[in-house]
């Protein structure tokens, strides 16, 4: 029986880490589960007590210059009576997104802490995104002006929501504090945090500092968590842990897109973010829905992170997102210079339609050219591990064809899995020929069978 000849040889790599013990057990699991439902009973019913006096706010008519978000304006009101629609509706419209909203980011909650029940990291995202999404519906002061019992439950979901979504941030996703020295940060933010909630005029409330000193100190913040998620990523984290990373950074990256792409139609077509027309049932529509992406993008990181291939999603998404940009860009650079340049040879003032025909025709013309230019660009800046990868994978199918010497064969393969892969160990199993049987065995053979 032949035996395969196994190579093995020991590969270079990091140090796995130990991910940090966020199971909890015994009297502490009941604790914590006890907080969590008492906090997420008190915020659900605040925002309920507060739907009715929302009601009645969207349906008052605001005549004043500046007028509150979401008021209706007399020009609103016009508009929606020429489209056969009343008040009534718009308030109920509102009120309904509010609720939608506010499922979405409870039904996240309520899953994460269901899958997550004895994890106290995911216990903690939970109660985030239950805190966040009522909180943003819910008009505290209004609500402790109407029923002055509910200011001090009121003034804790704001503390919780001024507090948690920066503790997340430092802490996300293993539950420790990576540099150490940010729990000092997440220490003052909470401290801040107590201090202007619960005493407007001491100096913990950033409202009262002088200037944007208050602007400046809540970017400082944000800052620090930036960069303790960089720190954390390329020195601490495992392959799973920056797997989860990378769906946060989807999130925010398709978040902002999907901003951007609101304010290009609002440039565009400046009433449809304006309260005077019906254009602004669809803008308070697209800012709930494009709020919505960042949770669903941290519950896939936390529950199913391995469903799709997010690296794929990412190169994506900077590429057509870049590729749109761009592309939007020249095609109104173009319509606007060549609309100029007619207009001043001809002395005709308005659009021709050959101009946009024409520009439209070289943006289709210059889609695919600039599509692999930009995944080009962005494959060497981004993804050098994985481009390089693709560039030694090829180098080395050239060589398999052409390489004879099993040794050296085996050279170039071990130094292709240590390029491409980098495993810490890599083991080849050569399984040598069959022994060919000798002239007589064979004779003998023949003669037996006769």
């Amino acid at each position: 029986m032949n035996t395969p000849h196994v190579v093995t040889q020991k590969m270079g790599g990091p140090p796995s880490r130990s991910e940090a013990d966020t199971q909890l057990r015994g009297y502490k699991l009941i604790l914590a589960r006890a907080a969590w439902i008492m906090l997420v009973v008190i915020d659900l019913a605040l925002c309920v007590a507060d739907i009715p006096l929302g009601y009645a706010q969207f349906l008052t008519v605001c005549t004043q210059a500046l007028c509150a978000n979401q008021t209706a304006t007399p020009d609103m009101v016009r508009a929606l009576h020429s489209a056969g629609l009343s008040l009534q509706f718009y308030a109920f419209y509102l009120i309904i997104l509010s609720v939608v909203f506010v499922l979405i980011f409870c039904a996240i909650g309520a899953i994460i802490a269901w899958r997550k029940s004895r994890d106290w990291m995911g216990l903690l995202v939970s109660l985030t995104f239950i805190i966040i999404g009522p909180a943003i519906t819910t008009d505290y002061q209004q609500l402790a002006s109407a029923y002055p019992i509910t200011q001090v439950p009121g003034e804790l979901i704001q503390f919780l929501m001024n507090t948690l979504p920066f503790l997340v941030g430092y802490l996300f996703p293993d539950g420790r504090f990576v540099p150490r020295w940010t729990r000092w940060l997440a220490l003052l933010v909470v401290l801040f945090a107590g201090g202007s909630t619960f005493f407007p005029t001491s100096p913990f409330n950033l409202a009262t500092w002088p200037g944007q000193l208050g602007t400046v100190a809540q970017l400082v913040v944000i800052g620090t968590i930036l960069f303790a998620q960089v720190y954390r990523y390329l020195r601490v984290s495992t392959p799973v842990q920056r797997q989860q990373t990378k769906w946060v950074v989807f999130g925010i990256m398709a978040t902002i897109i999907y901003f951007l792409a609101l304010n290009i139609m609002g440039t565009l077509n400046p009433a449809i973010t304006q309260a005077h027309s019906l254009g602004i049932l669809f803008a308070e529509a697209s800012y709930f829905l494009a709020v919505v992406i960042v949770p669903l993008a941290i519950a896939f990181s936390i529950l199913r992170y391995r469903l799709w291939e997010i690296d794929l999603l990412i190169n994506r998404t900077l590429v057509y997102g870049t590729l749109t940009g761009i592309l939007a860009l020249i095609y109104f650079g173009c319509v606007v210079l060549l609309q100029q340049l007619v207009n001043g040879a001809t002395g005709q003032v308005g659009q021709s339609p050959l101009i946009i025909v024409g520009s439209t025709l070289a943006i289709a013309a210059l889609f695919q050219p600039l599509r692999r230019r930009i995944q080009w660009i962005i494959d060497r800046r981004f993804y050098r591990r994985k481009y390089d990868a693709a560039r030694t994978l090829a180098a080395f199918s050239a060589t398999l064809r052409n390489e004879v010497d099993l040794s050296e064969l085996r050279e170039h393969l071990l130094g292709v899995v240590q390029e491409t892969m980098q495993p810490t160990h890599v083991s080849l199993w050569l399984r040598p020929p069959e022994q060919t049987a000798t002239p007589q065995a064979v004779s003998n053979s023949k003669g037996q069978e006769k």
